[in-house]
C-alpha cells in the first residue's frame, strides 16, 4: 500500500500539506480533490519523487511500475504510434535486446517472453488507445510534431496508458478533452487493474471512477470512501455539526427554497425542472457546502432583451478551401440554453466565434440588435491578459457602469478578495487567469453569453459557483463544455456539430451518452485485421443502424411537442395569474368604490389557478410519457 506518515509539503516557503497521516490499499481509485493552490500537484509531485516531503515520510512497495501524466510532450519526428509504444517500458527493453543479441537460443527465450506480455498485439492495442482517444484511424503513422498542442497531449495521455503500471497518477487527464473520449476514459479507467491517483474538476468524472477521495482543505487531507458525491455529502455532514455553520446553513437554506418556490410557481424548463427537484432532494447538505464555499458569484442582469437577440442566415465559413461551417440558419431567444454537442474538430468552437462575430463569413449574414452585448468566452483570452496590471484594473478598463466597491465585490465573488483584488496578474495561477476572464465577462452584463469551455482550470468550488449563477443568468446561454453536471443544469437544448454542419439534438445529454457508448461498442465488436472482411456489408450495417436511431429520434417529436406545448400553456396561464394578482393588490379596489370589479378579478384569480393546475399536472404527465418512451429505446 502507498503510506503517507505525518507528511508536511511546503511551497515556495508556504505550507501546504501539514501532518497527513493515510493509506491508499492496493486497486483503489483515490480522487485527490480541493481548491486550486491547495497542493494537489504538489502532492502528486512528492509520489512521483520530484521533491522530498519538508517532513514524514511516503512509502510505497518496492518493484511497483509509475506511469503519470506528462506536462507537455515535444515535437518530434516520431511516428505517434512508435511514441504512444515507448510507454510499454517491458516490450521497448525487450525488443532492445533482440536487436543486440545474435544468439538463438536467447532469440528463443526472448520471443517467448513477447509472447507472455502479449507483446506482439502491441501495436494494435496502442492504435485502439489512439482511437478512443479521438484520432483518426491516419493519425498513428503522422509524426508527434504535426499535431497540435492538445493533440500531444492526448498523446502524452494515451502513452501513459500504454505503460504496465502498478500506480497511475494523473493530474487533469479531462482538460484537452471533448466530451466524447472523457466518456472512453471513464470506461478505460474503471477497468484499470492498477492503483490511480486522479486530479480533476469534473464531478460526473470522479463519480463515474473513484472509489475513494482524498479532500485536501486547511492543509490537512481527509480521505473518504465512495464516490465524490459521498464525500461531498460527509463533508456537509461534517460541516453542519460546527456552531460556526449553522446560522450560515440558515441563510442558505432560505435562499435555497425562496428560488425553489419561485421555480414551481412559474412551472419553468422541463428538463432543469427535473434536476431541480432531485436538487430539491439533497437541500440540506447543498445549502451545508454553499455556506461554506468561499465564492458566490451573480451575473448583473442585462438591461434589455429583445426578441430573437442574434441570427444566422445561411452563414458558412470556408478557409483555405475547408468548409468549417456549412450554412447554418439560427436563432438565439432570450429563453435560450443551449448546449453543443461533437466531438474535438467538428466546428463548435468555430460556431461560437461565428456567433460572436469574430470569424468572418464566407455566405450569409449574422445579425444581432444594435448596442447589444453579447459576451464570449474561450480559453486563449486568459493568455491575453495584461501582466503588470490588477484584477481591478482590468474590470476598471471595461468601463463599465460600475464603481469601484462594486467591481471589488464582483471580483471577491470570483475569489479575488480583498489586496488579491490588487495583485498583478503575472502572479495568477491558471484558474485565477480563468476566474479574471470571467469576472471581466459577466460585468459588462451581457444580454447573450457565449461559452467555450469555461470550466478548464477551475476547481470544484468554483465550478459550482459558476454553474449556480449560469442557472440564475437571464440572458441567452450557448455552452461548449465537457462537464456534464454543467450541461445537464444549465441547457434545456442542445445543438450537434458534426463536420461543421449544426443540427437540433432531439435528446437530452444521457441520450447522447447512451449513443455513443453504442457506437463505440458497435466499433468494437466490428472485425479487425481480416481483410477478407467485405467492407460494403458493415457500411450498409452502419447505415441502418443510423436509420434505426433516426427513426427513434423521430418517434420521440410527438411526445416531445406535446410536454413543450403543456409547458407553454402553464408559462402562459402564470403569467395572466400574475398580472391578476398585481391588479388585486391595487389599495383602490378596497375602498368599496368599485367591488364589481375586484369580484371579477376574484373570479378570474381562481379560474386561472384551476386551469393552472390541471395544466402543470398535464405537463408532468407529458414529461413522465416523454422519459418512459426514452428509456424504452
Amino acid at each position: 500500500m502507498i503510506r503517507f506518515e505525518n507528511v508536511e509539503l511546503r511551497r515556495g516557503g508556504q505550507a501546504l500539506v501539514r501532518n497527513a497521516s493515510f493509506a491508499i490499499h492496493p486497486g483503489w481509485r483515490v480522487g485527490l480533490t480541493g481548491a486550486n493552490g491547495s497542493g494537489k500537484s504538489t502532492l502528486l509531485a512528492a509520489l512521483r519523487g520530484e521533491m522530498v516531503p519538508d517532513a514524514g515520510t511516503i512509502d510505497w512497495p518496492r518493484g511497483w511500475v509509475l506511469a503519470h501524466l506528462p506536462q507537455e510532450v515535444a515535437a518530434s519526428p516520431r511516428k505517434a504510434v512508435d511514441y504512444v509504444l515507448d510507454g510499454d517500458r517491458a516490450l521497448r527493453e525487450l525488443q532492445a535486446r533482440l536487436e543486440r543479441t545474435e544468439d538463438g537460443e536467447e532469440r528463443g527465450h526472448l520471443y517467448a517472453e513477447i509472447d507472455a506480455i502479449d507483446g506482439w498485439s502491441a501495436d494494435a492495442r496502442a492504435r485502439q488507445l489512439l482511437a478512443g482517444l479521438g484520432f483518426e484511424p491516419s493519425d498513428p503513422d503522422r509524426a508527434v510534431s504535426e499535431f497540435s498542442g492538445g493533440w500531444r497531449m492526448r498523446l502524452g495521455l494515451a502513452r501513459t496508458l500504454m505503460t504496465r503500471s502498478d500506480l497511475l497518477l494523473l493530474d487533469e487527464p479531462t482538460n484537452h478533452l471533448d466530451f466524447e473520449t472523457v466518456l472512453w476514459l471513464e470506461d478505460w479507467l474503471r477497468r484499470y487493474p492498477g492503483t490511480l491517483i486522479v486530479i480533476a474538476h469534473d464531478r460526473r468524472f470522479l463519480d463515474a471512477v473513484v472509489t475513494h477521495v482524498a479532500h485536501i482543505e486547511h492543509r490537512q487531507v481527509q480521505l473518504f470512501t465512495g464516490s465524490y458525491s459521498a464525500a461531498e455529502r460527509r463533508r456537509a455532514e461534517i460541516l453542519a455539526q460546527t456552531e460556526a455553520a449553522a446560522a450560515r446553513v440558515a441563510q442558505e437554506r432560505a435562499h435555497l427554497e425562496r428560488f425553489v418556490a419561485r421555480f414551481r410557481a412559474k412551472a419553468t424548463k422541463a428538463r432543469q425542472a427535473q434536476s431541480r427537484l432531485k436538487r430539491l432532494e439533497k437541500l440540506d447538505e447543498i445549502a451545508v457546502l454553499r455556506a461554506a464555499r468561499p465564492m458566490h458569484l451573480k451575473i448583473p442582469a442585462p438591461e434589455r432583451l429583445p426578441d430573437p437577440l442574434l441570427r444566422l442566415d445561411h452563414a458558412s465559413v470556408v478557409t483555405e478551401g475547408k468548409t468549417r461551417l456549412h450554412p447554418a440558419t439560427l436563432r438565439l431567444r432570450p429563453d435560450d440554453r443551449i448546449g453543443i454537442l461533437g466531438p474535438n474538430g467538428a466546428g463548435k468552437s468555430t460556431l461560437l466565434s461565428v456567433l460572436a462575430g469574430l470569424l468572418p463569413l464566407s455566405g450569409g449574414e449574422r445579425e444581432v440588435e444594435p448596442g447589444l452585448v453579447v459576451g464570449y468566452f474561450a480559453q486563449h483570452q486568459r493568455e491575453q491578459l495584461d501582466e503588470a496590471a490588477s484584477p481591478l484594473l482590468h474590470l476598471q478598463r471595461l468601463e463599465v457602469a460600475m464603481t469601484e466597491q462594486e467591481l471589488r465585490n464582483l471580483l471577491g465573488g470570483f475569489g479575488f478578495a480583498g489586496t488579491r483584488a490588487d495583485m498583478p496578474v503575472a502572479g495568477l495561477s491558471g484558474g485565477e487567469r480563468v476566474r479574471l476572464v470571467l469576472a471581466m465577462l459577466v460585468c459588462q452584463a451581457p444580454a447573450v453569453l457565449l461559452l467555450d469551455e469555461p470550466t478548464n482550470h477551475l476547481d470544484l468550488d468554483m465550478r459550482e459557483a459558476l454553474t449556480e449563477a449560469l442557472e440564475d443568468y437571464a440572458g441567452a446561454l450557448v455552452v461548449v463544455s465537457h462537464d456534464r453536471d454543467l450541461l445537464t443544469r444549465v441547457c434545456d437544448r442542445f445543438w450537434r456539430v458534426r463536420e461543421g454542419r449544426v443540427e437540433e439534438y432531439e435528446g437530452d445529454l444521457d441520450d447522447y451518452a447512451r449513443e455513443l457508448t453504442r457506437v463505440r461498442a458497435q466499433a468494437t465488436e466490428a472485425p479487425r485485421g481480416d481483410s477478407s472482411a467485405p467492407a460494403a456489408p458493415e457500411r450498409e450495417g452502419g447505415r441502418e443502424r443510423r436509420q434505426q436511431a433516426a427513426r427513434q429520434r423521430q418517434s420521440l417529436k410527438p411526445l416531445r411537442r406535446a410536454a413543450e406545448r403543456e409547458e407553454a400553456r402553464c408559462s402562459r396561464l402564470q403569467e395572466e395569474l400574475e398580472a391578476v394578482e398585481t391588479a388585486m393588490a391595487n389599495p383602490e379596489l378596497y375602498d368599496g368604490v368599485d367591488g364589481g370589479q375586484l369580484e371579477v378579478l376574484l373570479q378570474r384569480q381562481g379560474r386561472l389557478r384551476q386551469e393552472l393546475e390541471e395544466a402543470e399536472a398535464a405537463w408532468m404527465q407529458a414529461l413522465e410519457a416523454l422519459e418512459g418512451a426514452t428509456a424504452r429505446l
